[in-house]
């Protein structure tokens, strides 16, 4: 795809959310970095800054819009986390029917606006390839524990690891089998929790059903909260879509997170549980992939990481436990071969 036909096809959504805490110059500095270069990629009517309930932003954001004019800023009423937010700038998006692509990006100015242009144009060449119009493309960082440093990214490696563990096993007793062609220039598992996303319009619609949805695989946990980036994945690949991953450009440090704001085992545990629900993975496997995936952490041969590991992966146990009735044994030691 040439430049002019990627942005006549696509639109870009941003969810806002910074802590009322946030200095308004470094506010306006990370806004205006964000959104200054979205307008060679999508038209200014098709990116929109959703703010995520924080009415002290929409008065900043509106003078932005003003002075760049490469964006529309929507103010959401409530805050509903980035799923939430991205739910309602997809709505907007799909009303218009020259949409193909929807990029997601994050807020947090921790990459380039311009490798949009490359998880289009792969979501373009998955469809054409493949003959699917369902197409998911990552933008995949580097290296997920040099961005995000140690801890962090033994977590989203272990999640990752998991998540495609569950997937395998629902689509393999489906009789099918994963199609991962189009991120084979890369290491296993994907940076599914990668915020740089291109859906395709297809995998868009899919999205929104996915959170309205939620409830029924999770009940009591807030997927539409916590679940902006795994859940459309797995509805992808389950639906017989396509993954793909693009390498993109990544800050050493991200300059602005909200990492851990909400609790890292309730909001890890949450995706895993959803995802381990909604592939019907029964009980004793899922435990078997938890283990798996502690056993590759280096993480876990320290000892407060260790503990905490096996806090997150018994806390997702009991609540599958509890929502099947069915009887766990819970994760105290992790066993090694002894020598490598």
């Amino acid at each position: 795809m040439h430049l002019s036909q990627v942005q006549a096809a696509t639109g870009m959504i941003i969810p806002i959310w910074y802590p009322k805490s946030l200095p308004a110059g470094e506010v306006q500095k990370l806004l205006a970095a964000c959104l200054a270069d979205a307008a060679p990629f999508a038209a200014s009517d098709n990116v929109l800054a959703i703010v995520d309930g924080a009415p002290y932003l929409r008065e900043p954001l509106r003078r932005l819009e003003k002075r760049l004019g490469t964006f529309r800023t929507i103010a959401g009423e409530r805050n509903e986390g980035k799923g939430g937010a991205v739910a309602q700038g997809i709505q907007r998006l799909l009303a218009n029917p020259a949409i193909r692509f929807i990029v997601i990006r994050d807020h947090d100015n921790d990459h380039l606006a311009n490798d949009a242009l490359n998880l289009v144009r792969l979501s373009a060449h998955i469809q054409s390839q493949a003959g699917t119009e369902m197409t998911v493309v990552i933008g995949r960082r580097q290296s997920i524990h040099r961005h995000l440093g140690f801890a962090r990214g033994e977590y989203e490696t272990l999640m990752n690891e998991v998540i495609m563990d569950a997937v395998r096993f629902a689509v393999s007793r489906a009789g099918g089998a994963l199609n991962t062609q189009f991120s084979a220039a890369y290491d296993l598992p994907p940076d599914l929790q990668s915020g740089f996303k291109c859906y395709s319009r297809a995998a868009a619609q899919r999205y929104l059903d996915v959170l309205a949805q939620a409830s029924h695989w999770a009940p009591g946990l807030d997927v539409r909260r916590h679940g902006s980036e795994v859940p459309v994945l797995v509805e992808t690949w389950l639906a017989g879509g396509i993954v793909g991953e693009i390498q993109r450009a990544s800050m050493e440090q991200p300059p602005f997170t909200t990492y851990d704001s909400a609790g890292k085992i309730k909001v890890k545990g949450t995706v895993l549980v959803w995802t381990l629900q909604r592939t019907e993975v029964p009980l004793t496997a899922a435990r078997q992939f938890l283990l798996n995936a502690l056993a590759r952490r280096n993480l876990a041969k320290d000892d407060q990481g260790r503990s905490e590991l096996l806090a997150l992966a018994n806390w997702v146990l009991k609540h599958l436990a509890d929502y099947r009735h069915e009887p766990t044994e819970l994760i105290e030691t992790i066993s090694y071969s002894g020598y490598f």
